[in-house]
């Protein structure tokens, strides 16, 4: 998933067969416990093969969060498989996971500041979903984000979903989106930020009144779905993802979410480059087979490489991704909007012998840029493998360079 100012995009296709996996929500088993690396401010990360109710999730990126209503260390309920999505802002959790220790009824429900309670439409490129906008304290790693307004996705107490918001088939479901919930850490603070605050953008942000009708309206920033992160009391201007290298299909894959850039020893730039970011949409150039992409990104929450080359043939069966009769290996650069340059090498697997390995970690995925997409080179999940990637959000300046920008 990622930011791109009105529209969320998000590739589903990752949802193939697989090895099954387990699947652990329940109570909370404590609160603020240490995070998966040798800081305080770190959270381990994992690609498995997702939640039972998804199983056969590729190249996704899992955590653990802790939800509690509101000033409470009772009511709370840990969320395992929540994705962890560089390309989207905001706490997003699947209305069906909840109940064990925590409902969706102890999560006030927000008002849009004229009597009506907030609702939310995310647009997919394949679909929609549609929720309602709570509060809740996000217990992540050993941080803790107080008071956040995050989406209950199929809440049961949403109004009904406006025409505007309907586009392709609803995903309400864990099933759909292949994790129980969604923690989105991109460049961006919000997650449409002035766009929504200054005007009225149908298929975002809606004011339902008691009586079941809805219409879009302006929400201000504070209202609007925050980056956890940078809610933070400290470590707070941006993530590092730390990804060991996966030089073939893989069963699961353990790494480390760090939080802060620059702020303790174990976030420090080191020798990455910074590549600075397009302030509204959080895009670059990339340049394939001499073409350049300027609208494209760097997204955790991509299961593969998207780009388009009609030199490499798609699978029969998905034709989501490329299944050339060998392995390819093929180049792109990224460029920063500072001007810094660099040129990528990246693996491109035929799809269906990947798949038929049954692991979770693909570091050779790749597909056609969707239609929506035919600007951009979207480095998906595989391109972590073996890096570490810095995520710096906007406002804030680690290592004295102004956010947004992504660097490794």
């Amino acid at each position: 998933m990622r930011h791109v100012g009105l529209v969320f995009l998000i590739s589903m296709a990752g949802l193939v067969a697989s090895c099954g996996g387990g699947d652990d929500i329940g109570v909370v088993v404590g609160i603020g416990n240490p995070g998966g690396g040798a800081g305080m401010n770190t959270l381990a990360v994992t690609v498995d093969p997702g939640p039972a109710a998804a199983a056969g999730a590729v190249n996704r990126l899992y955590t653990t969060v802790t939800i509690c209503a509101p000033g409470s260390t009772t009511e709370c309920q840990t969320i395992d498989h929540v994705q962890v999505d560089t390309g989207s802002t905001g706490f997003r959790v699947l209305a069906s996971v909840l109940g064990s220790g925590l409902a969706a009824a102890s999560l006030p429900l927000t008002s849009d500041g004229s009597g009506s309670t907030l609702e939310e439409c995310l647009q997919f490129a394949d679909g929609y979903s549609w929720g309602t906008v709570r509060t809740a304290d996000l217990y992540i790693g050993s941080e803790i984000a107080y008071g956040t307004p995050i989406q209950v996705i199929g809440d049961a107490a949403a109004a009904p979903v406006p025409a505007s918001c309907v586009m392709g088939p609803v995903e309400n479901t864990v099933q759909a989106f292949g994790a129980n919930a969604i923690l989105g850490v991109g460049n961006f603070l919000t997650d449409c930020g002035d766009a929504c605050a200054n005007g009225v953008i149908p298929g975002t942000y809606y004011g339902c009144a008691a009586d079941g009708s809805c219409q879009s309206v302006t929400v201000s920033l504070a209202l609007q779905l925050q980056n956890p992160v940078s809610l933070f009391a400290l470590d707070n201007n941006g993530v590092v993802i730390e990804l060991p290298a996966t030089p073939s299909p893989t069963a699961m894959v353990t790494g480390t979410m760090i939080f802060g850039i620059e702020t303790q020893a174990d976030n420090a730039l080191g020798p990455a480059q910074i590549y600075t970011v397009d302030a509204n949409y959080g895009t670059f150039v990339s340049t394939y087979n001499g073409t350049p992409l300027d609208s494209s990104f760097i997204d955790a929450g991509s299961n593969g490489y998207y780009f388009t080359d009609s030199a490499i043939p798609t699978c029969a069966d998905q034709t989501a991704f490329y299944c050339p009769p060998a392995n390819l290996t093929r180049q792109a650069s990224i460029q920063g909007t500072n001007g810094a340059v660099a040129t990528i090498p990246f693996d491109v697997d035929n799809a269906d012998s990947d798949f038929a390995a049954n692991g979770a970690a693909l570091p050779g995925l790749a597909g056609p840029a969707a239609s929506s997409q035919v600007d951009s080179f979207d480095w998906g999940l595989p391109f972590f493998y073996g890096r570490n990637v810095y995520v710096a959000f906007e406002a804030a300046a680690p290592a004295g360079v102004v956010g947004p920008w992504v660097g490794f």
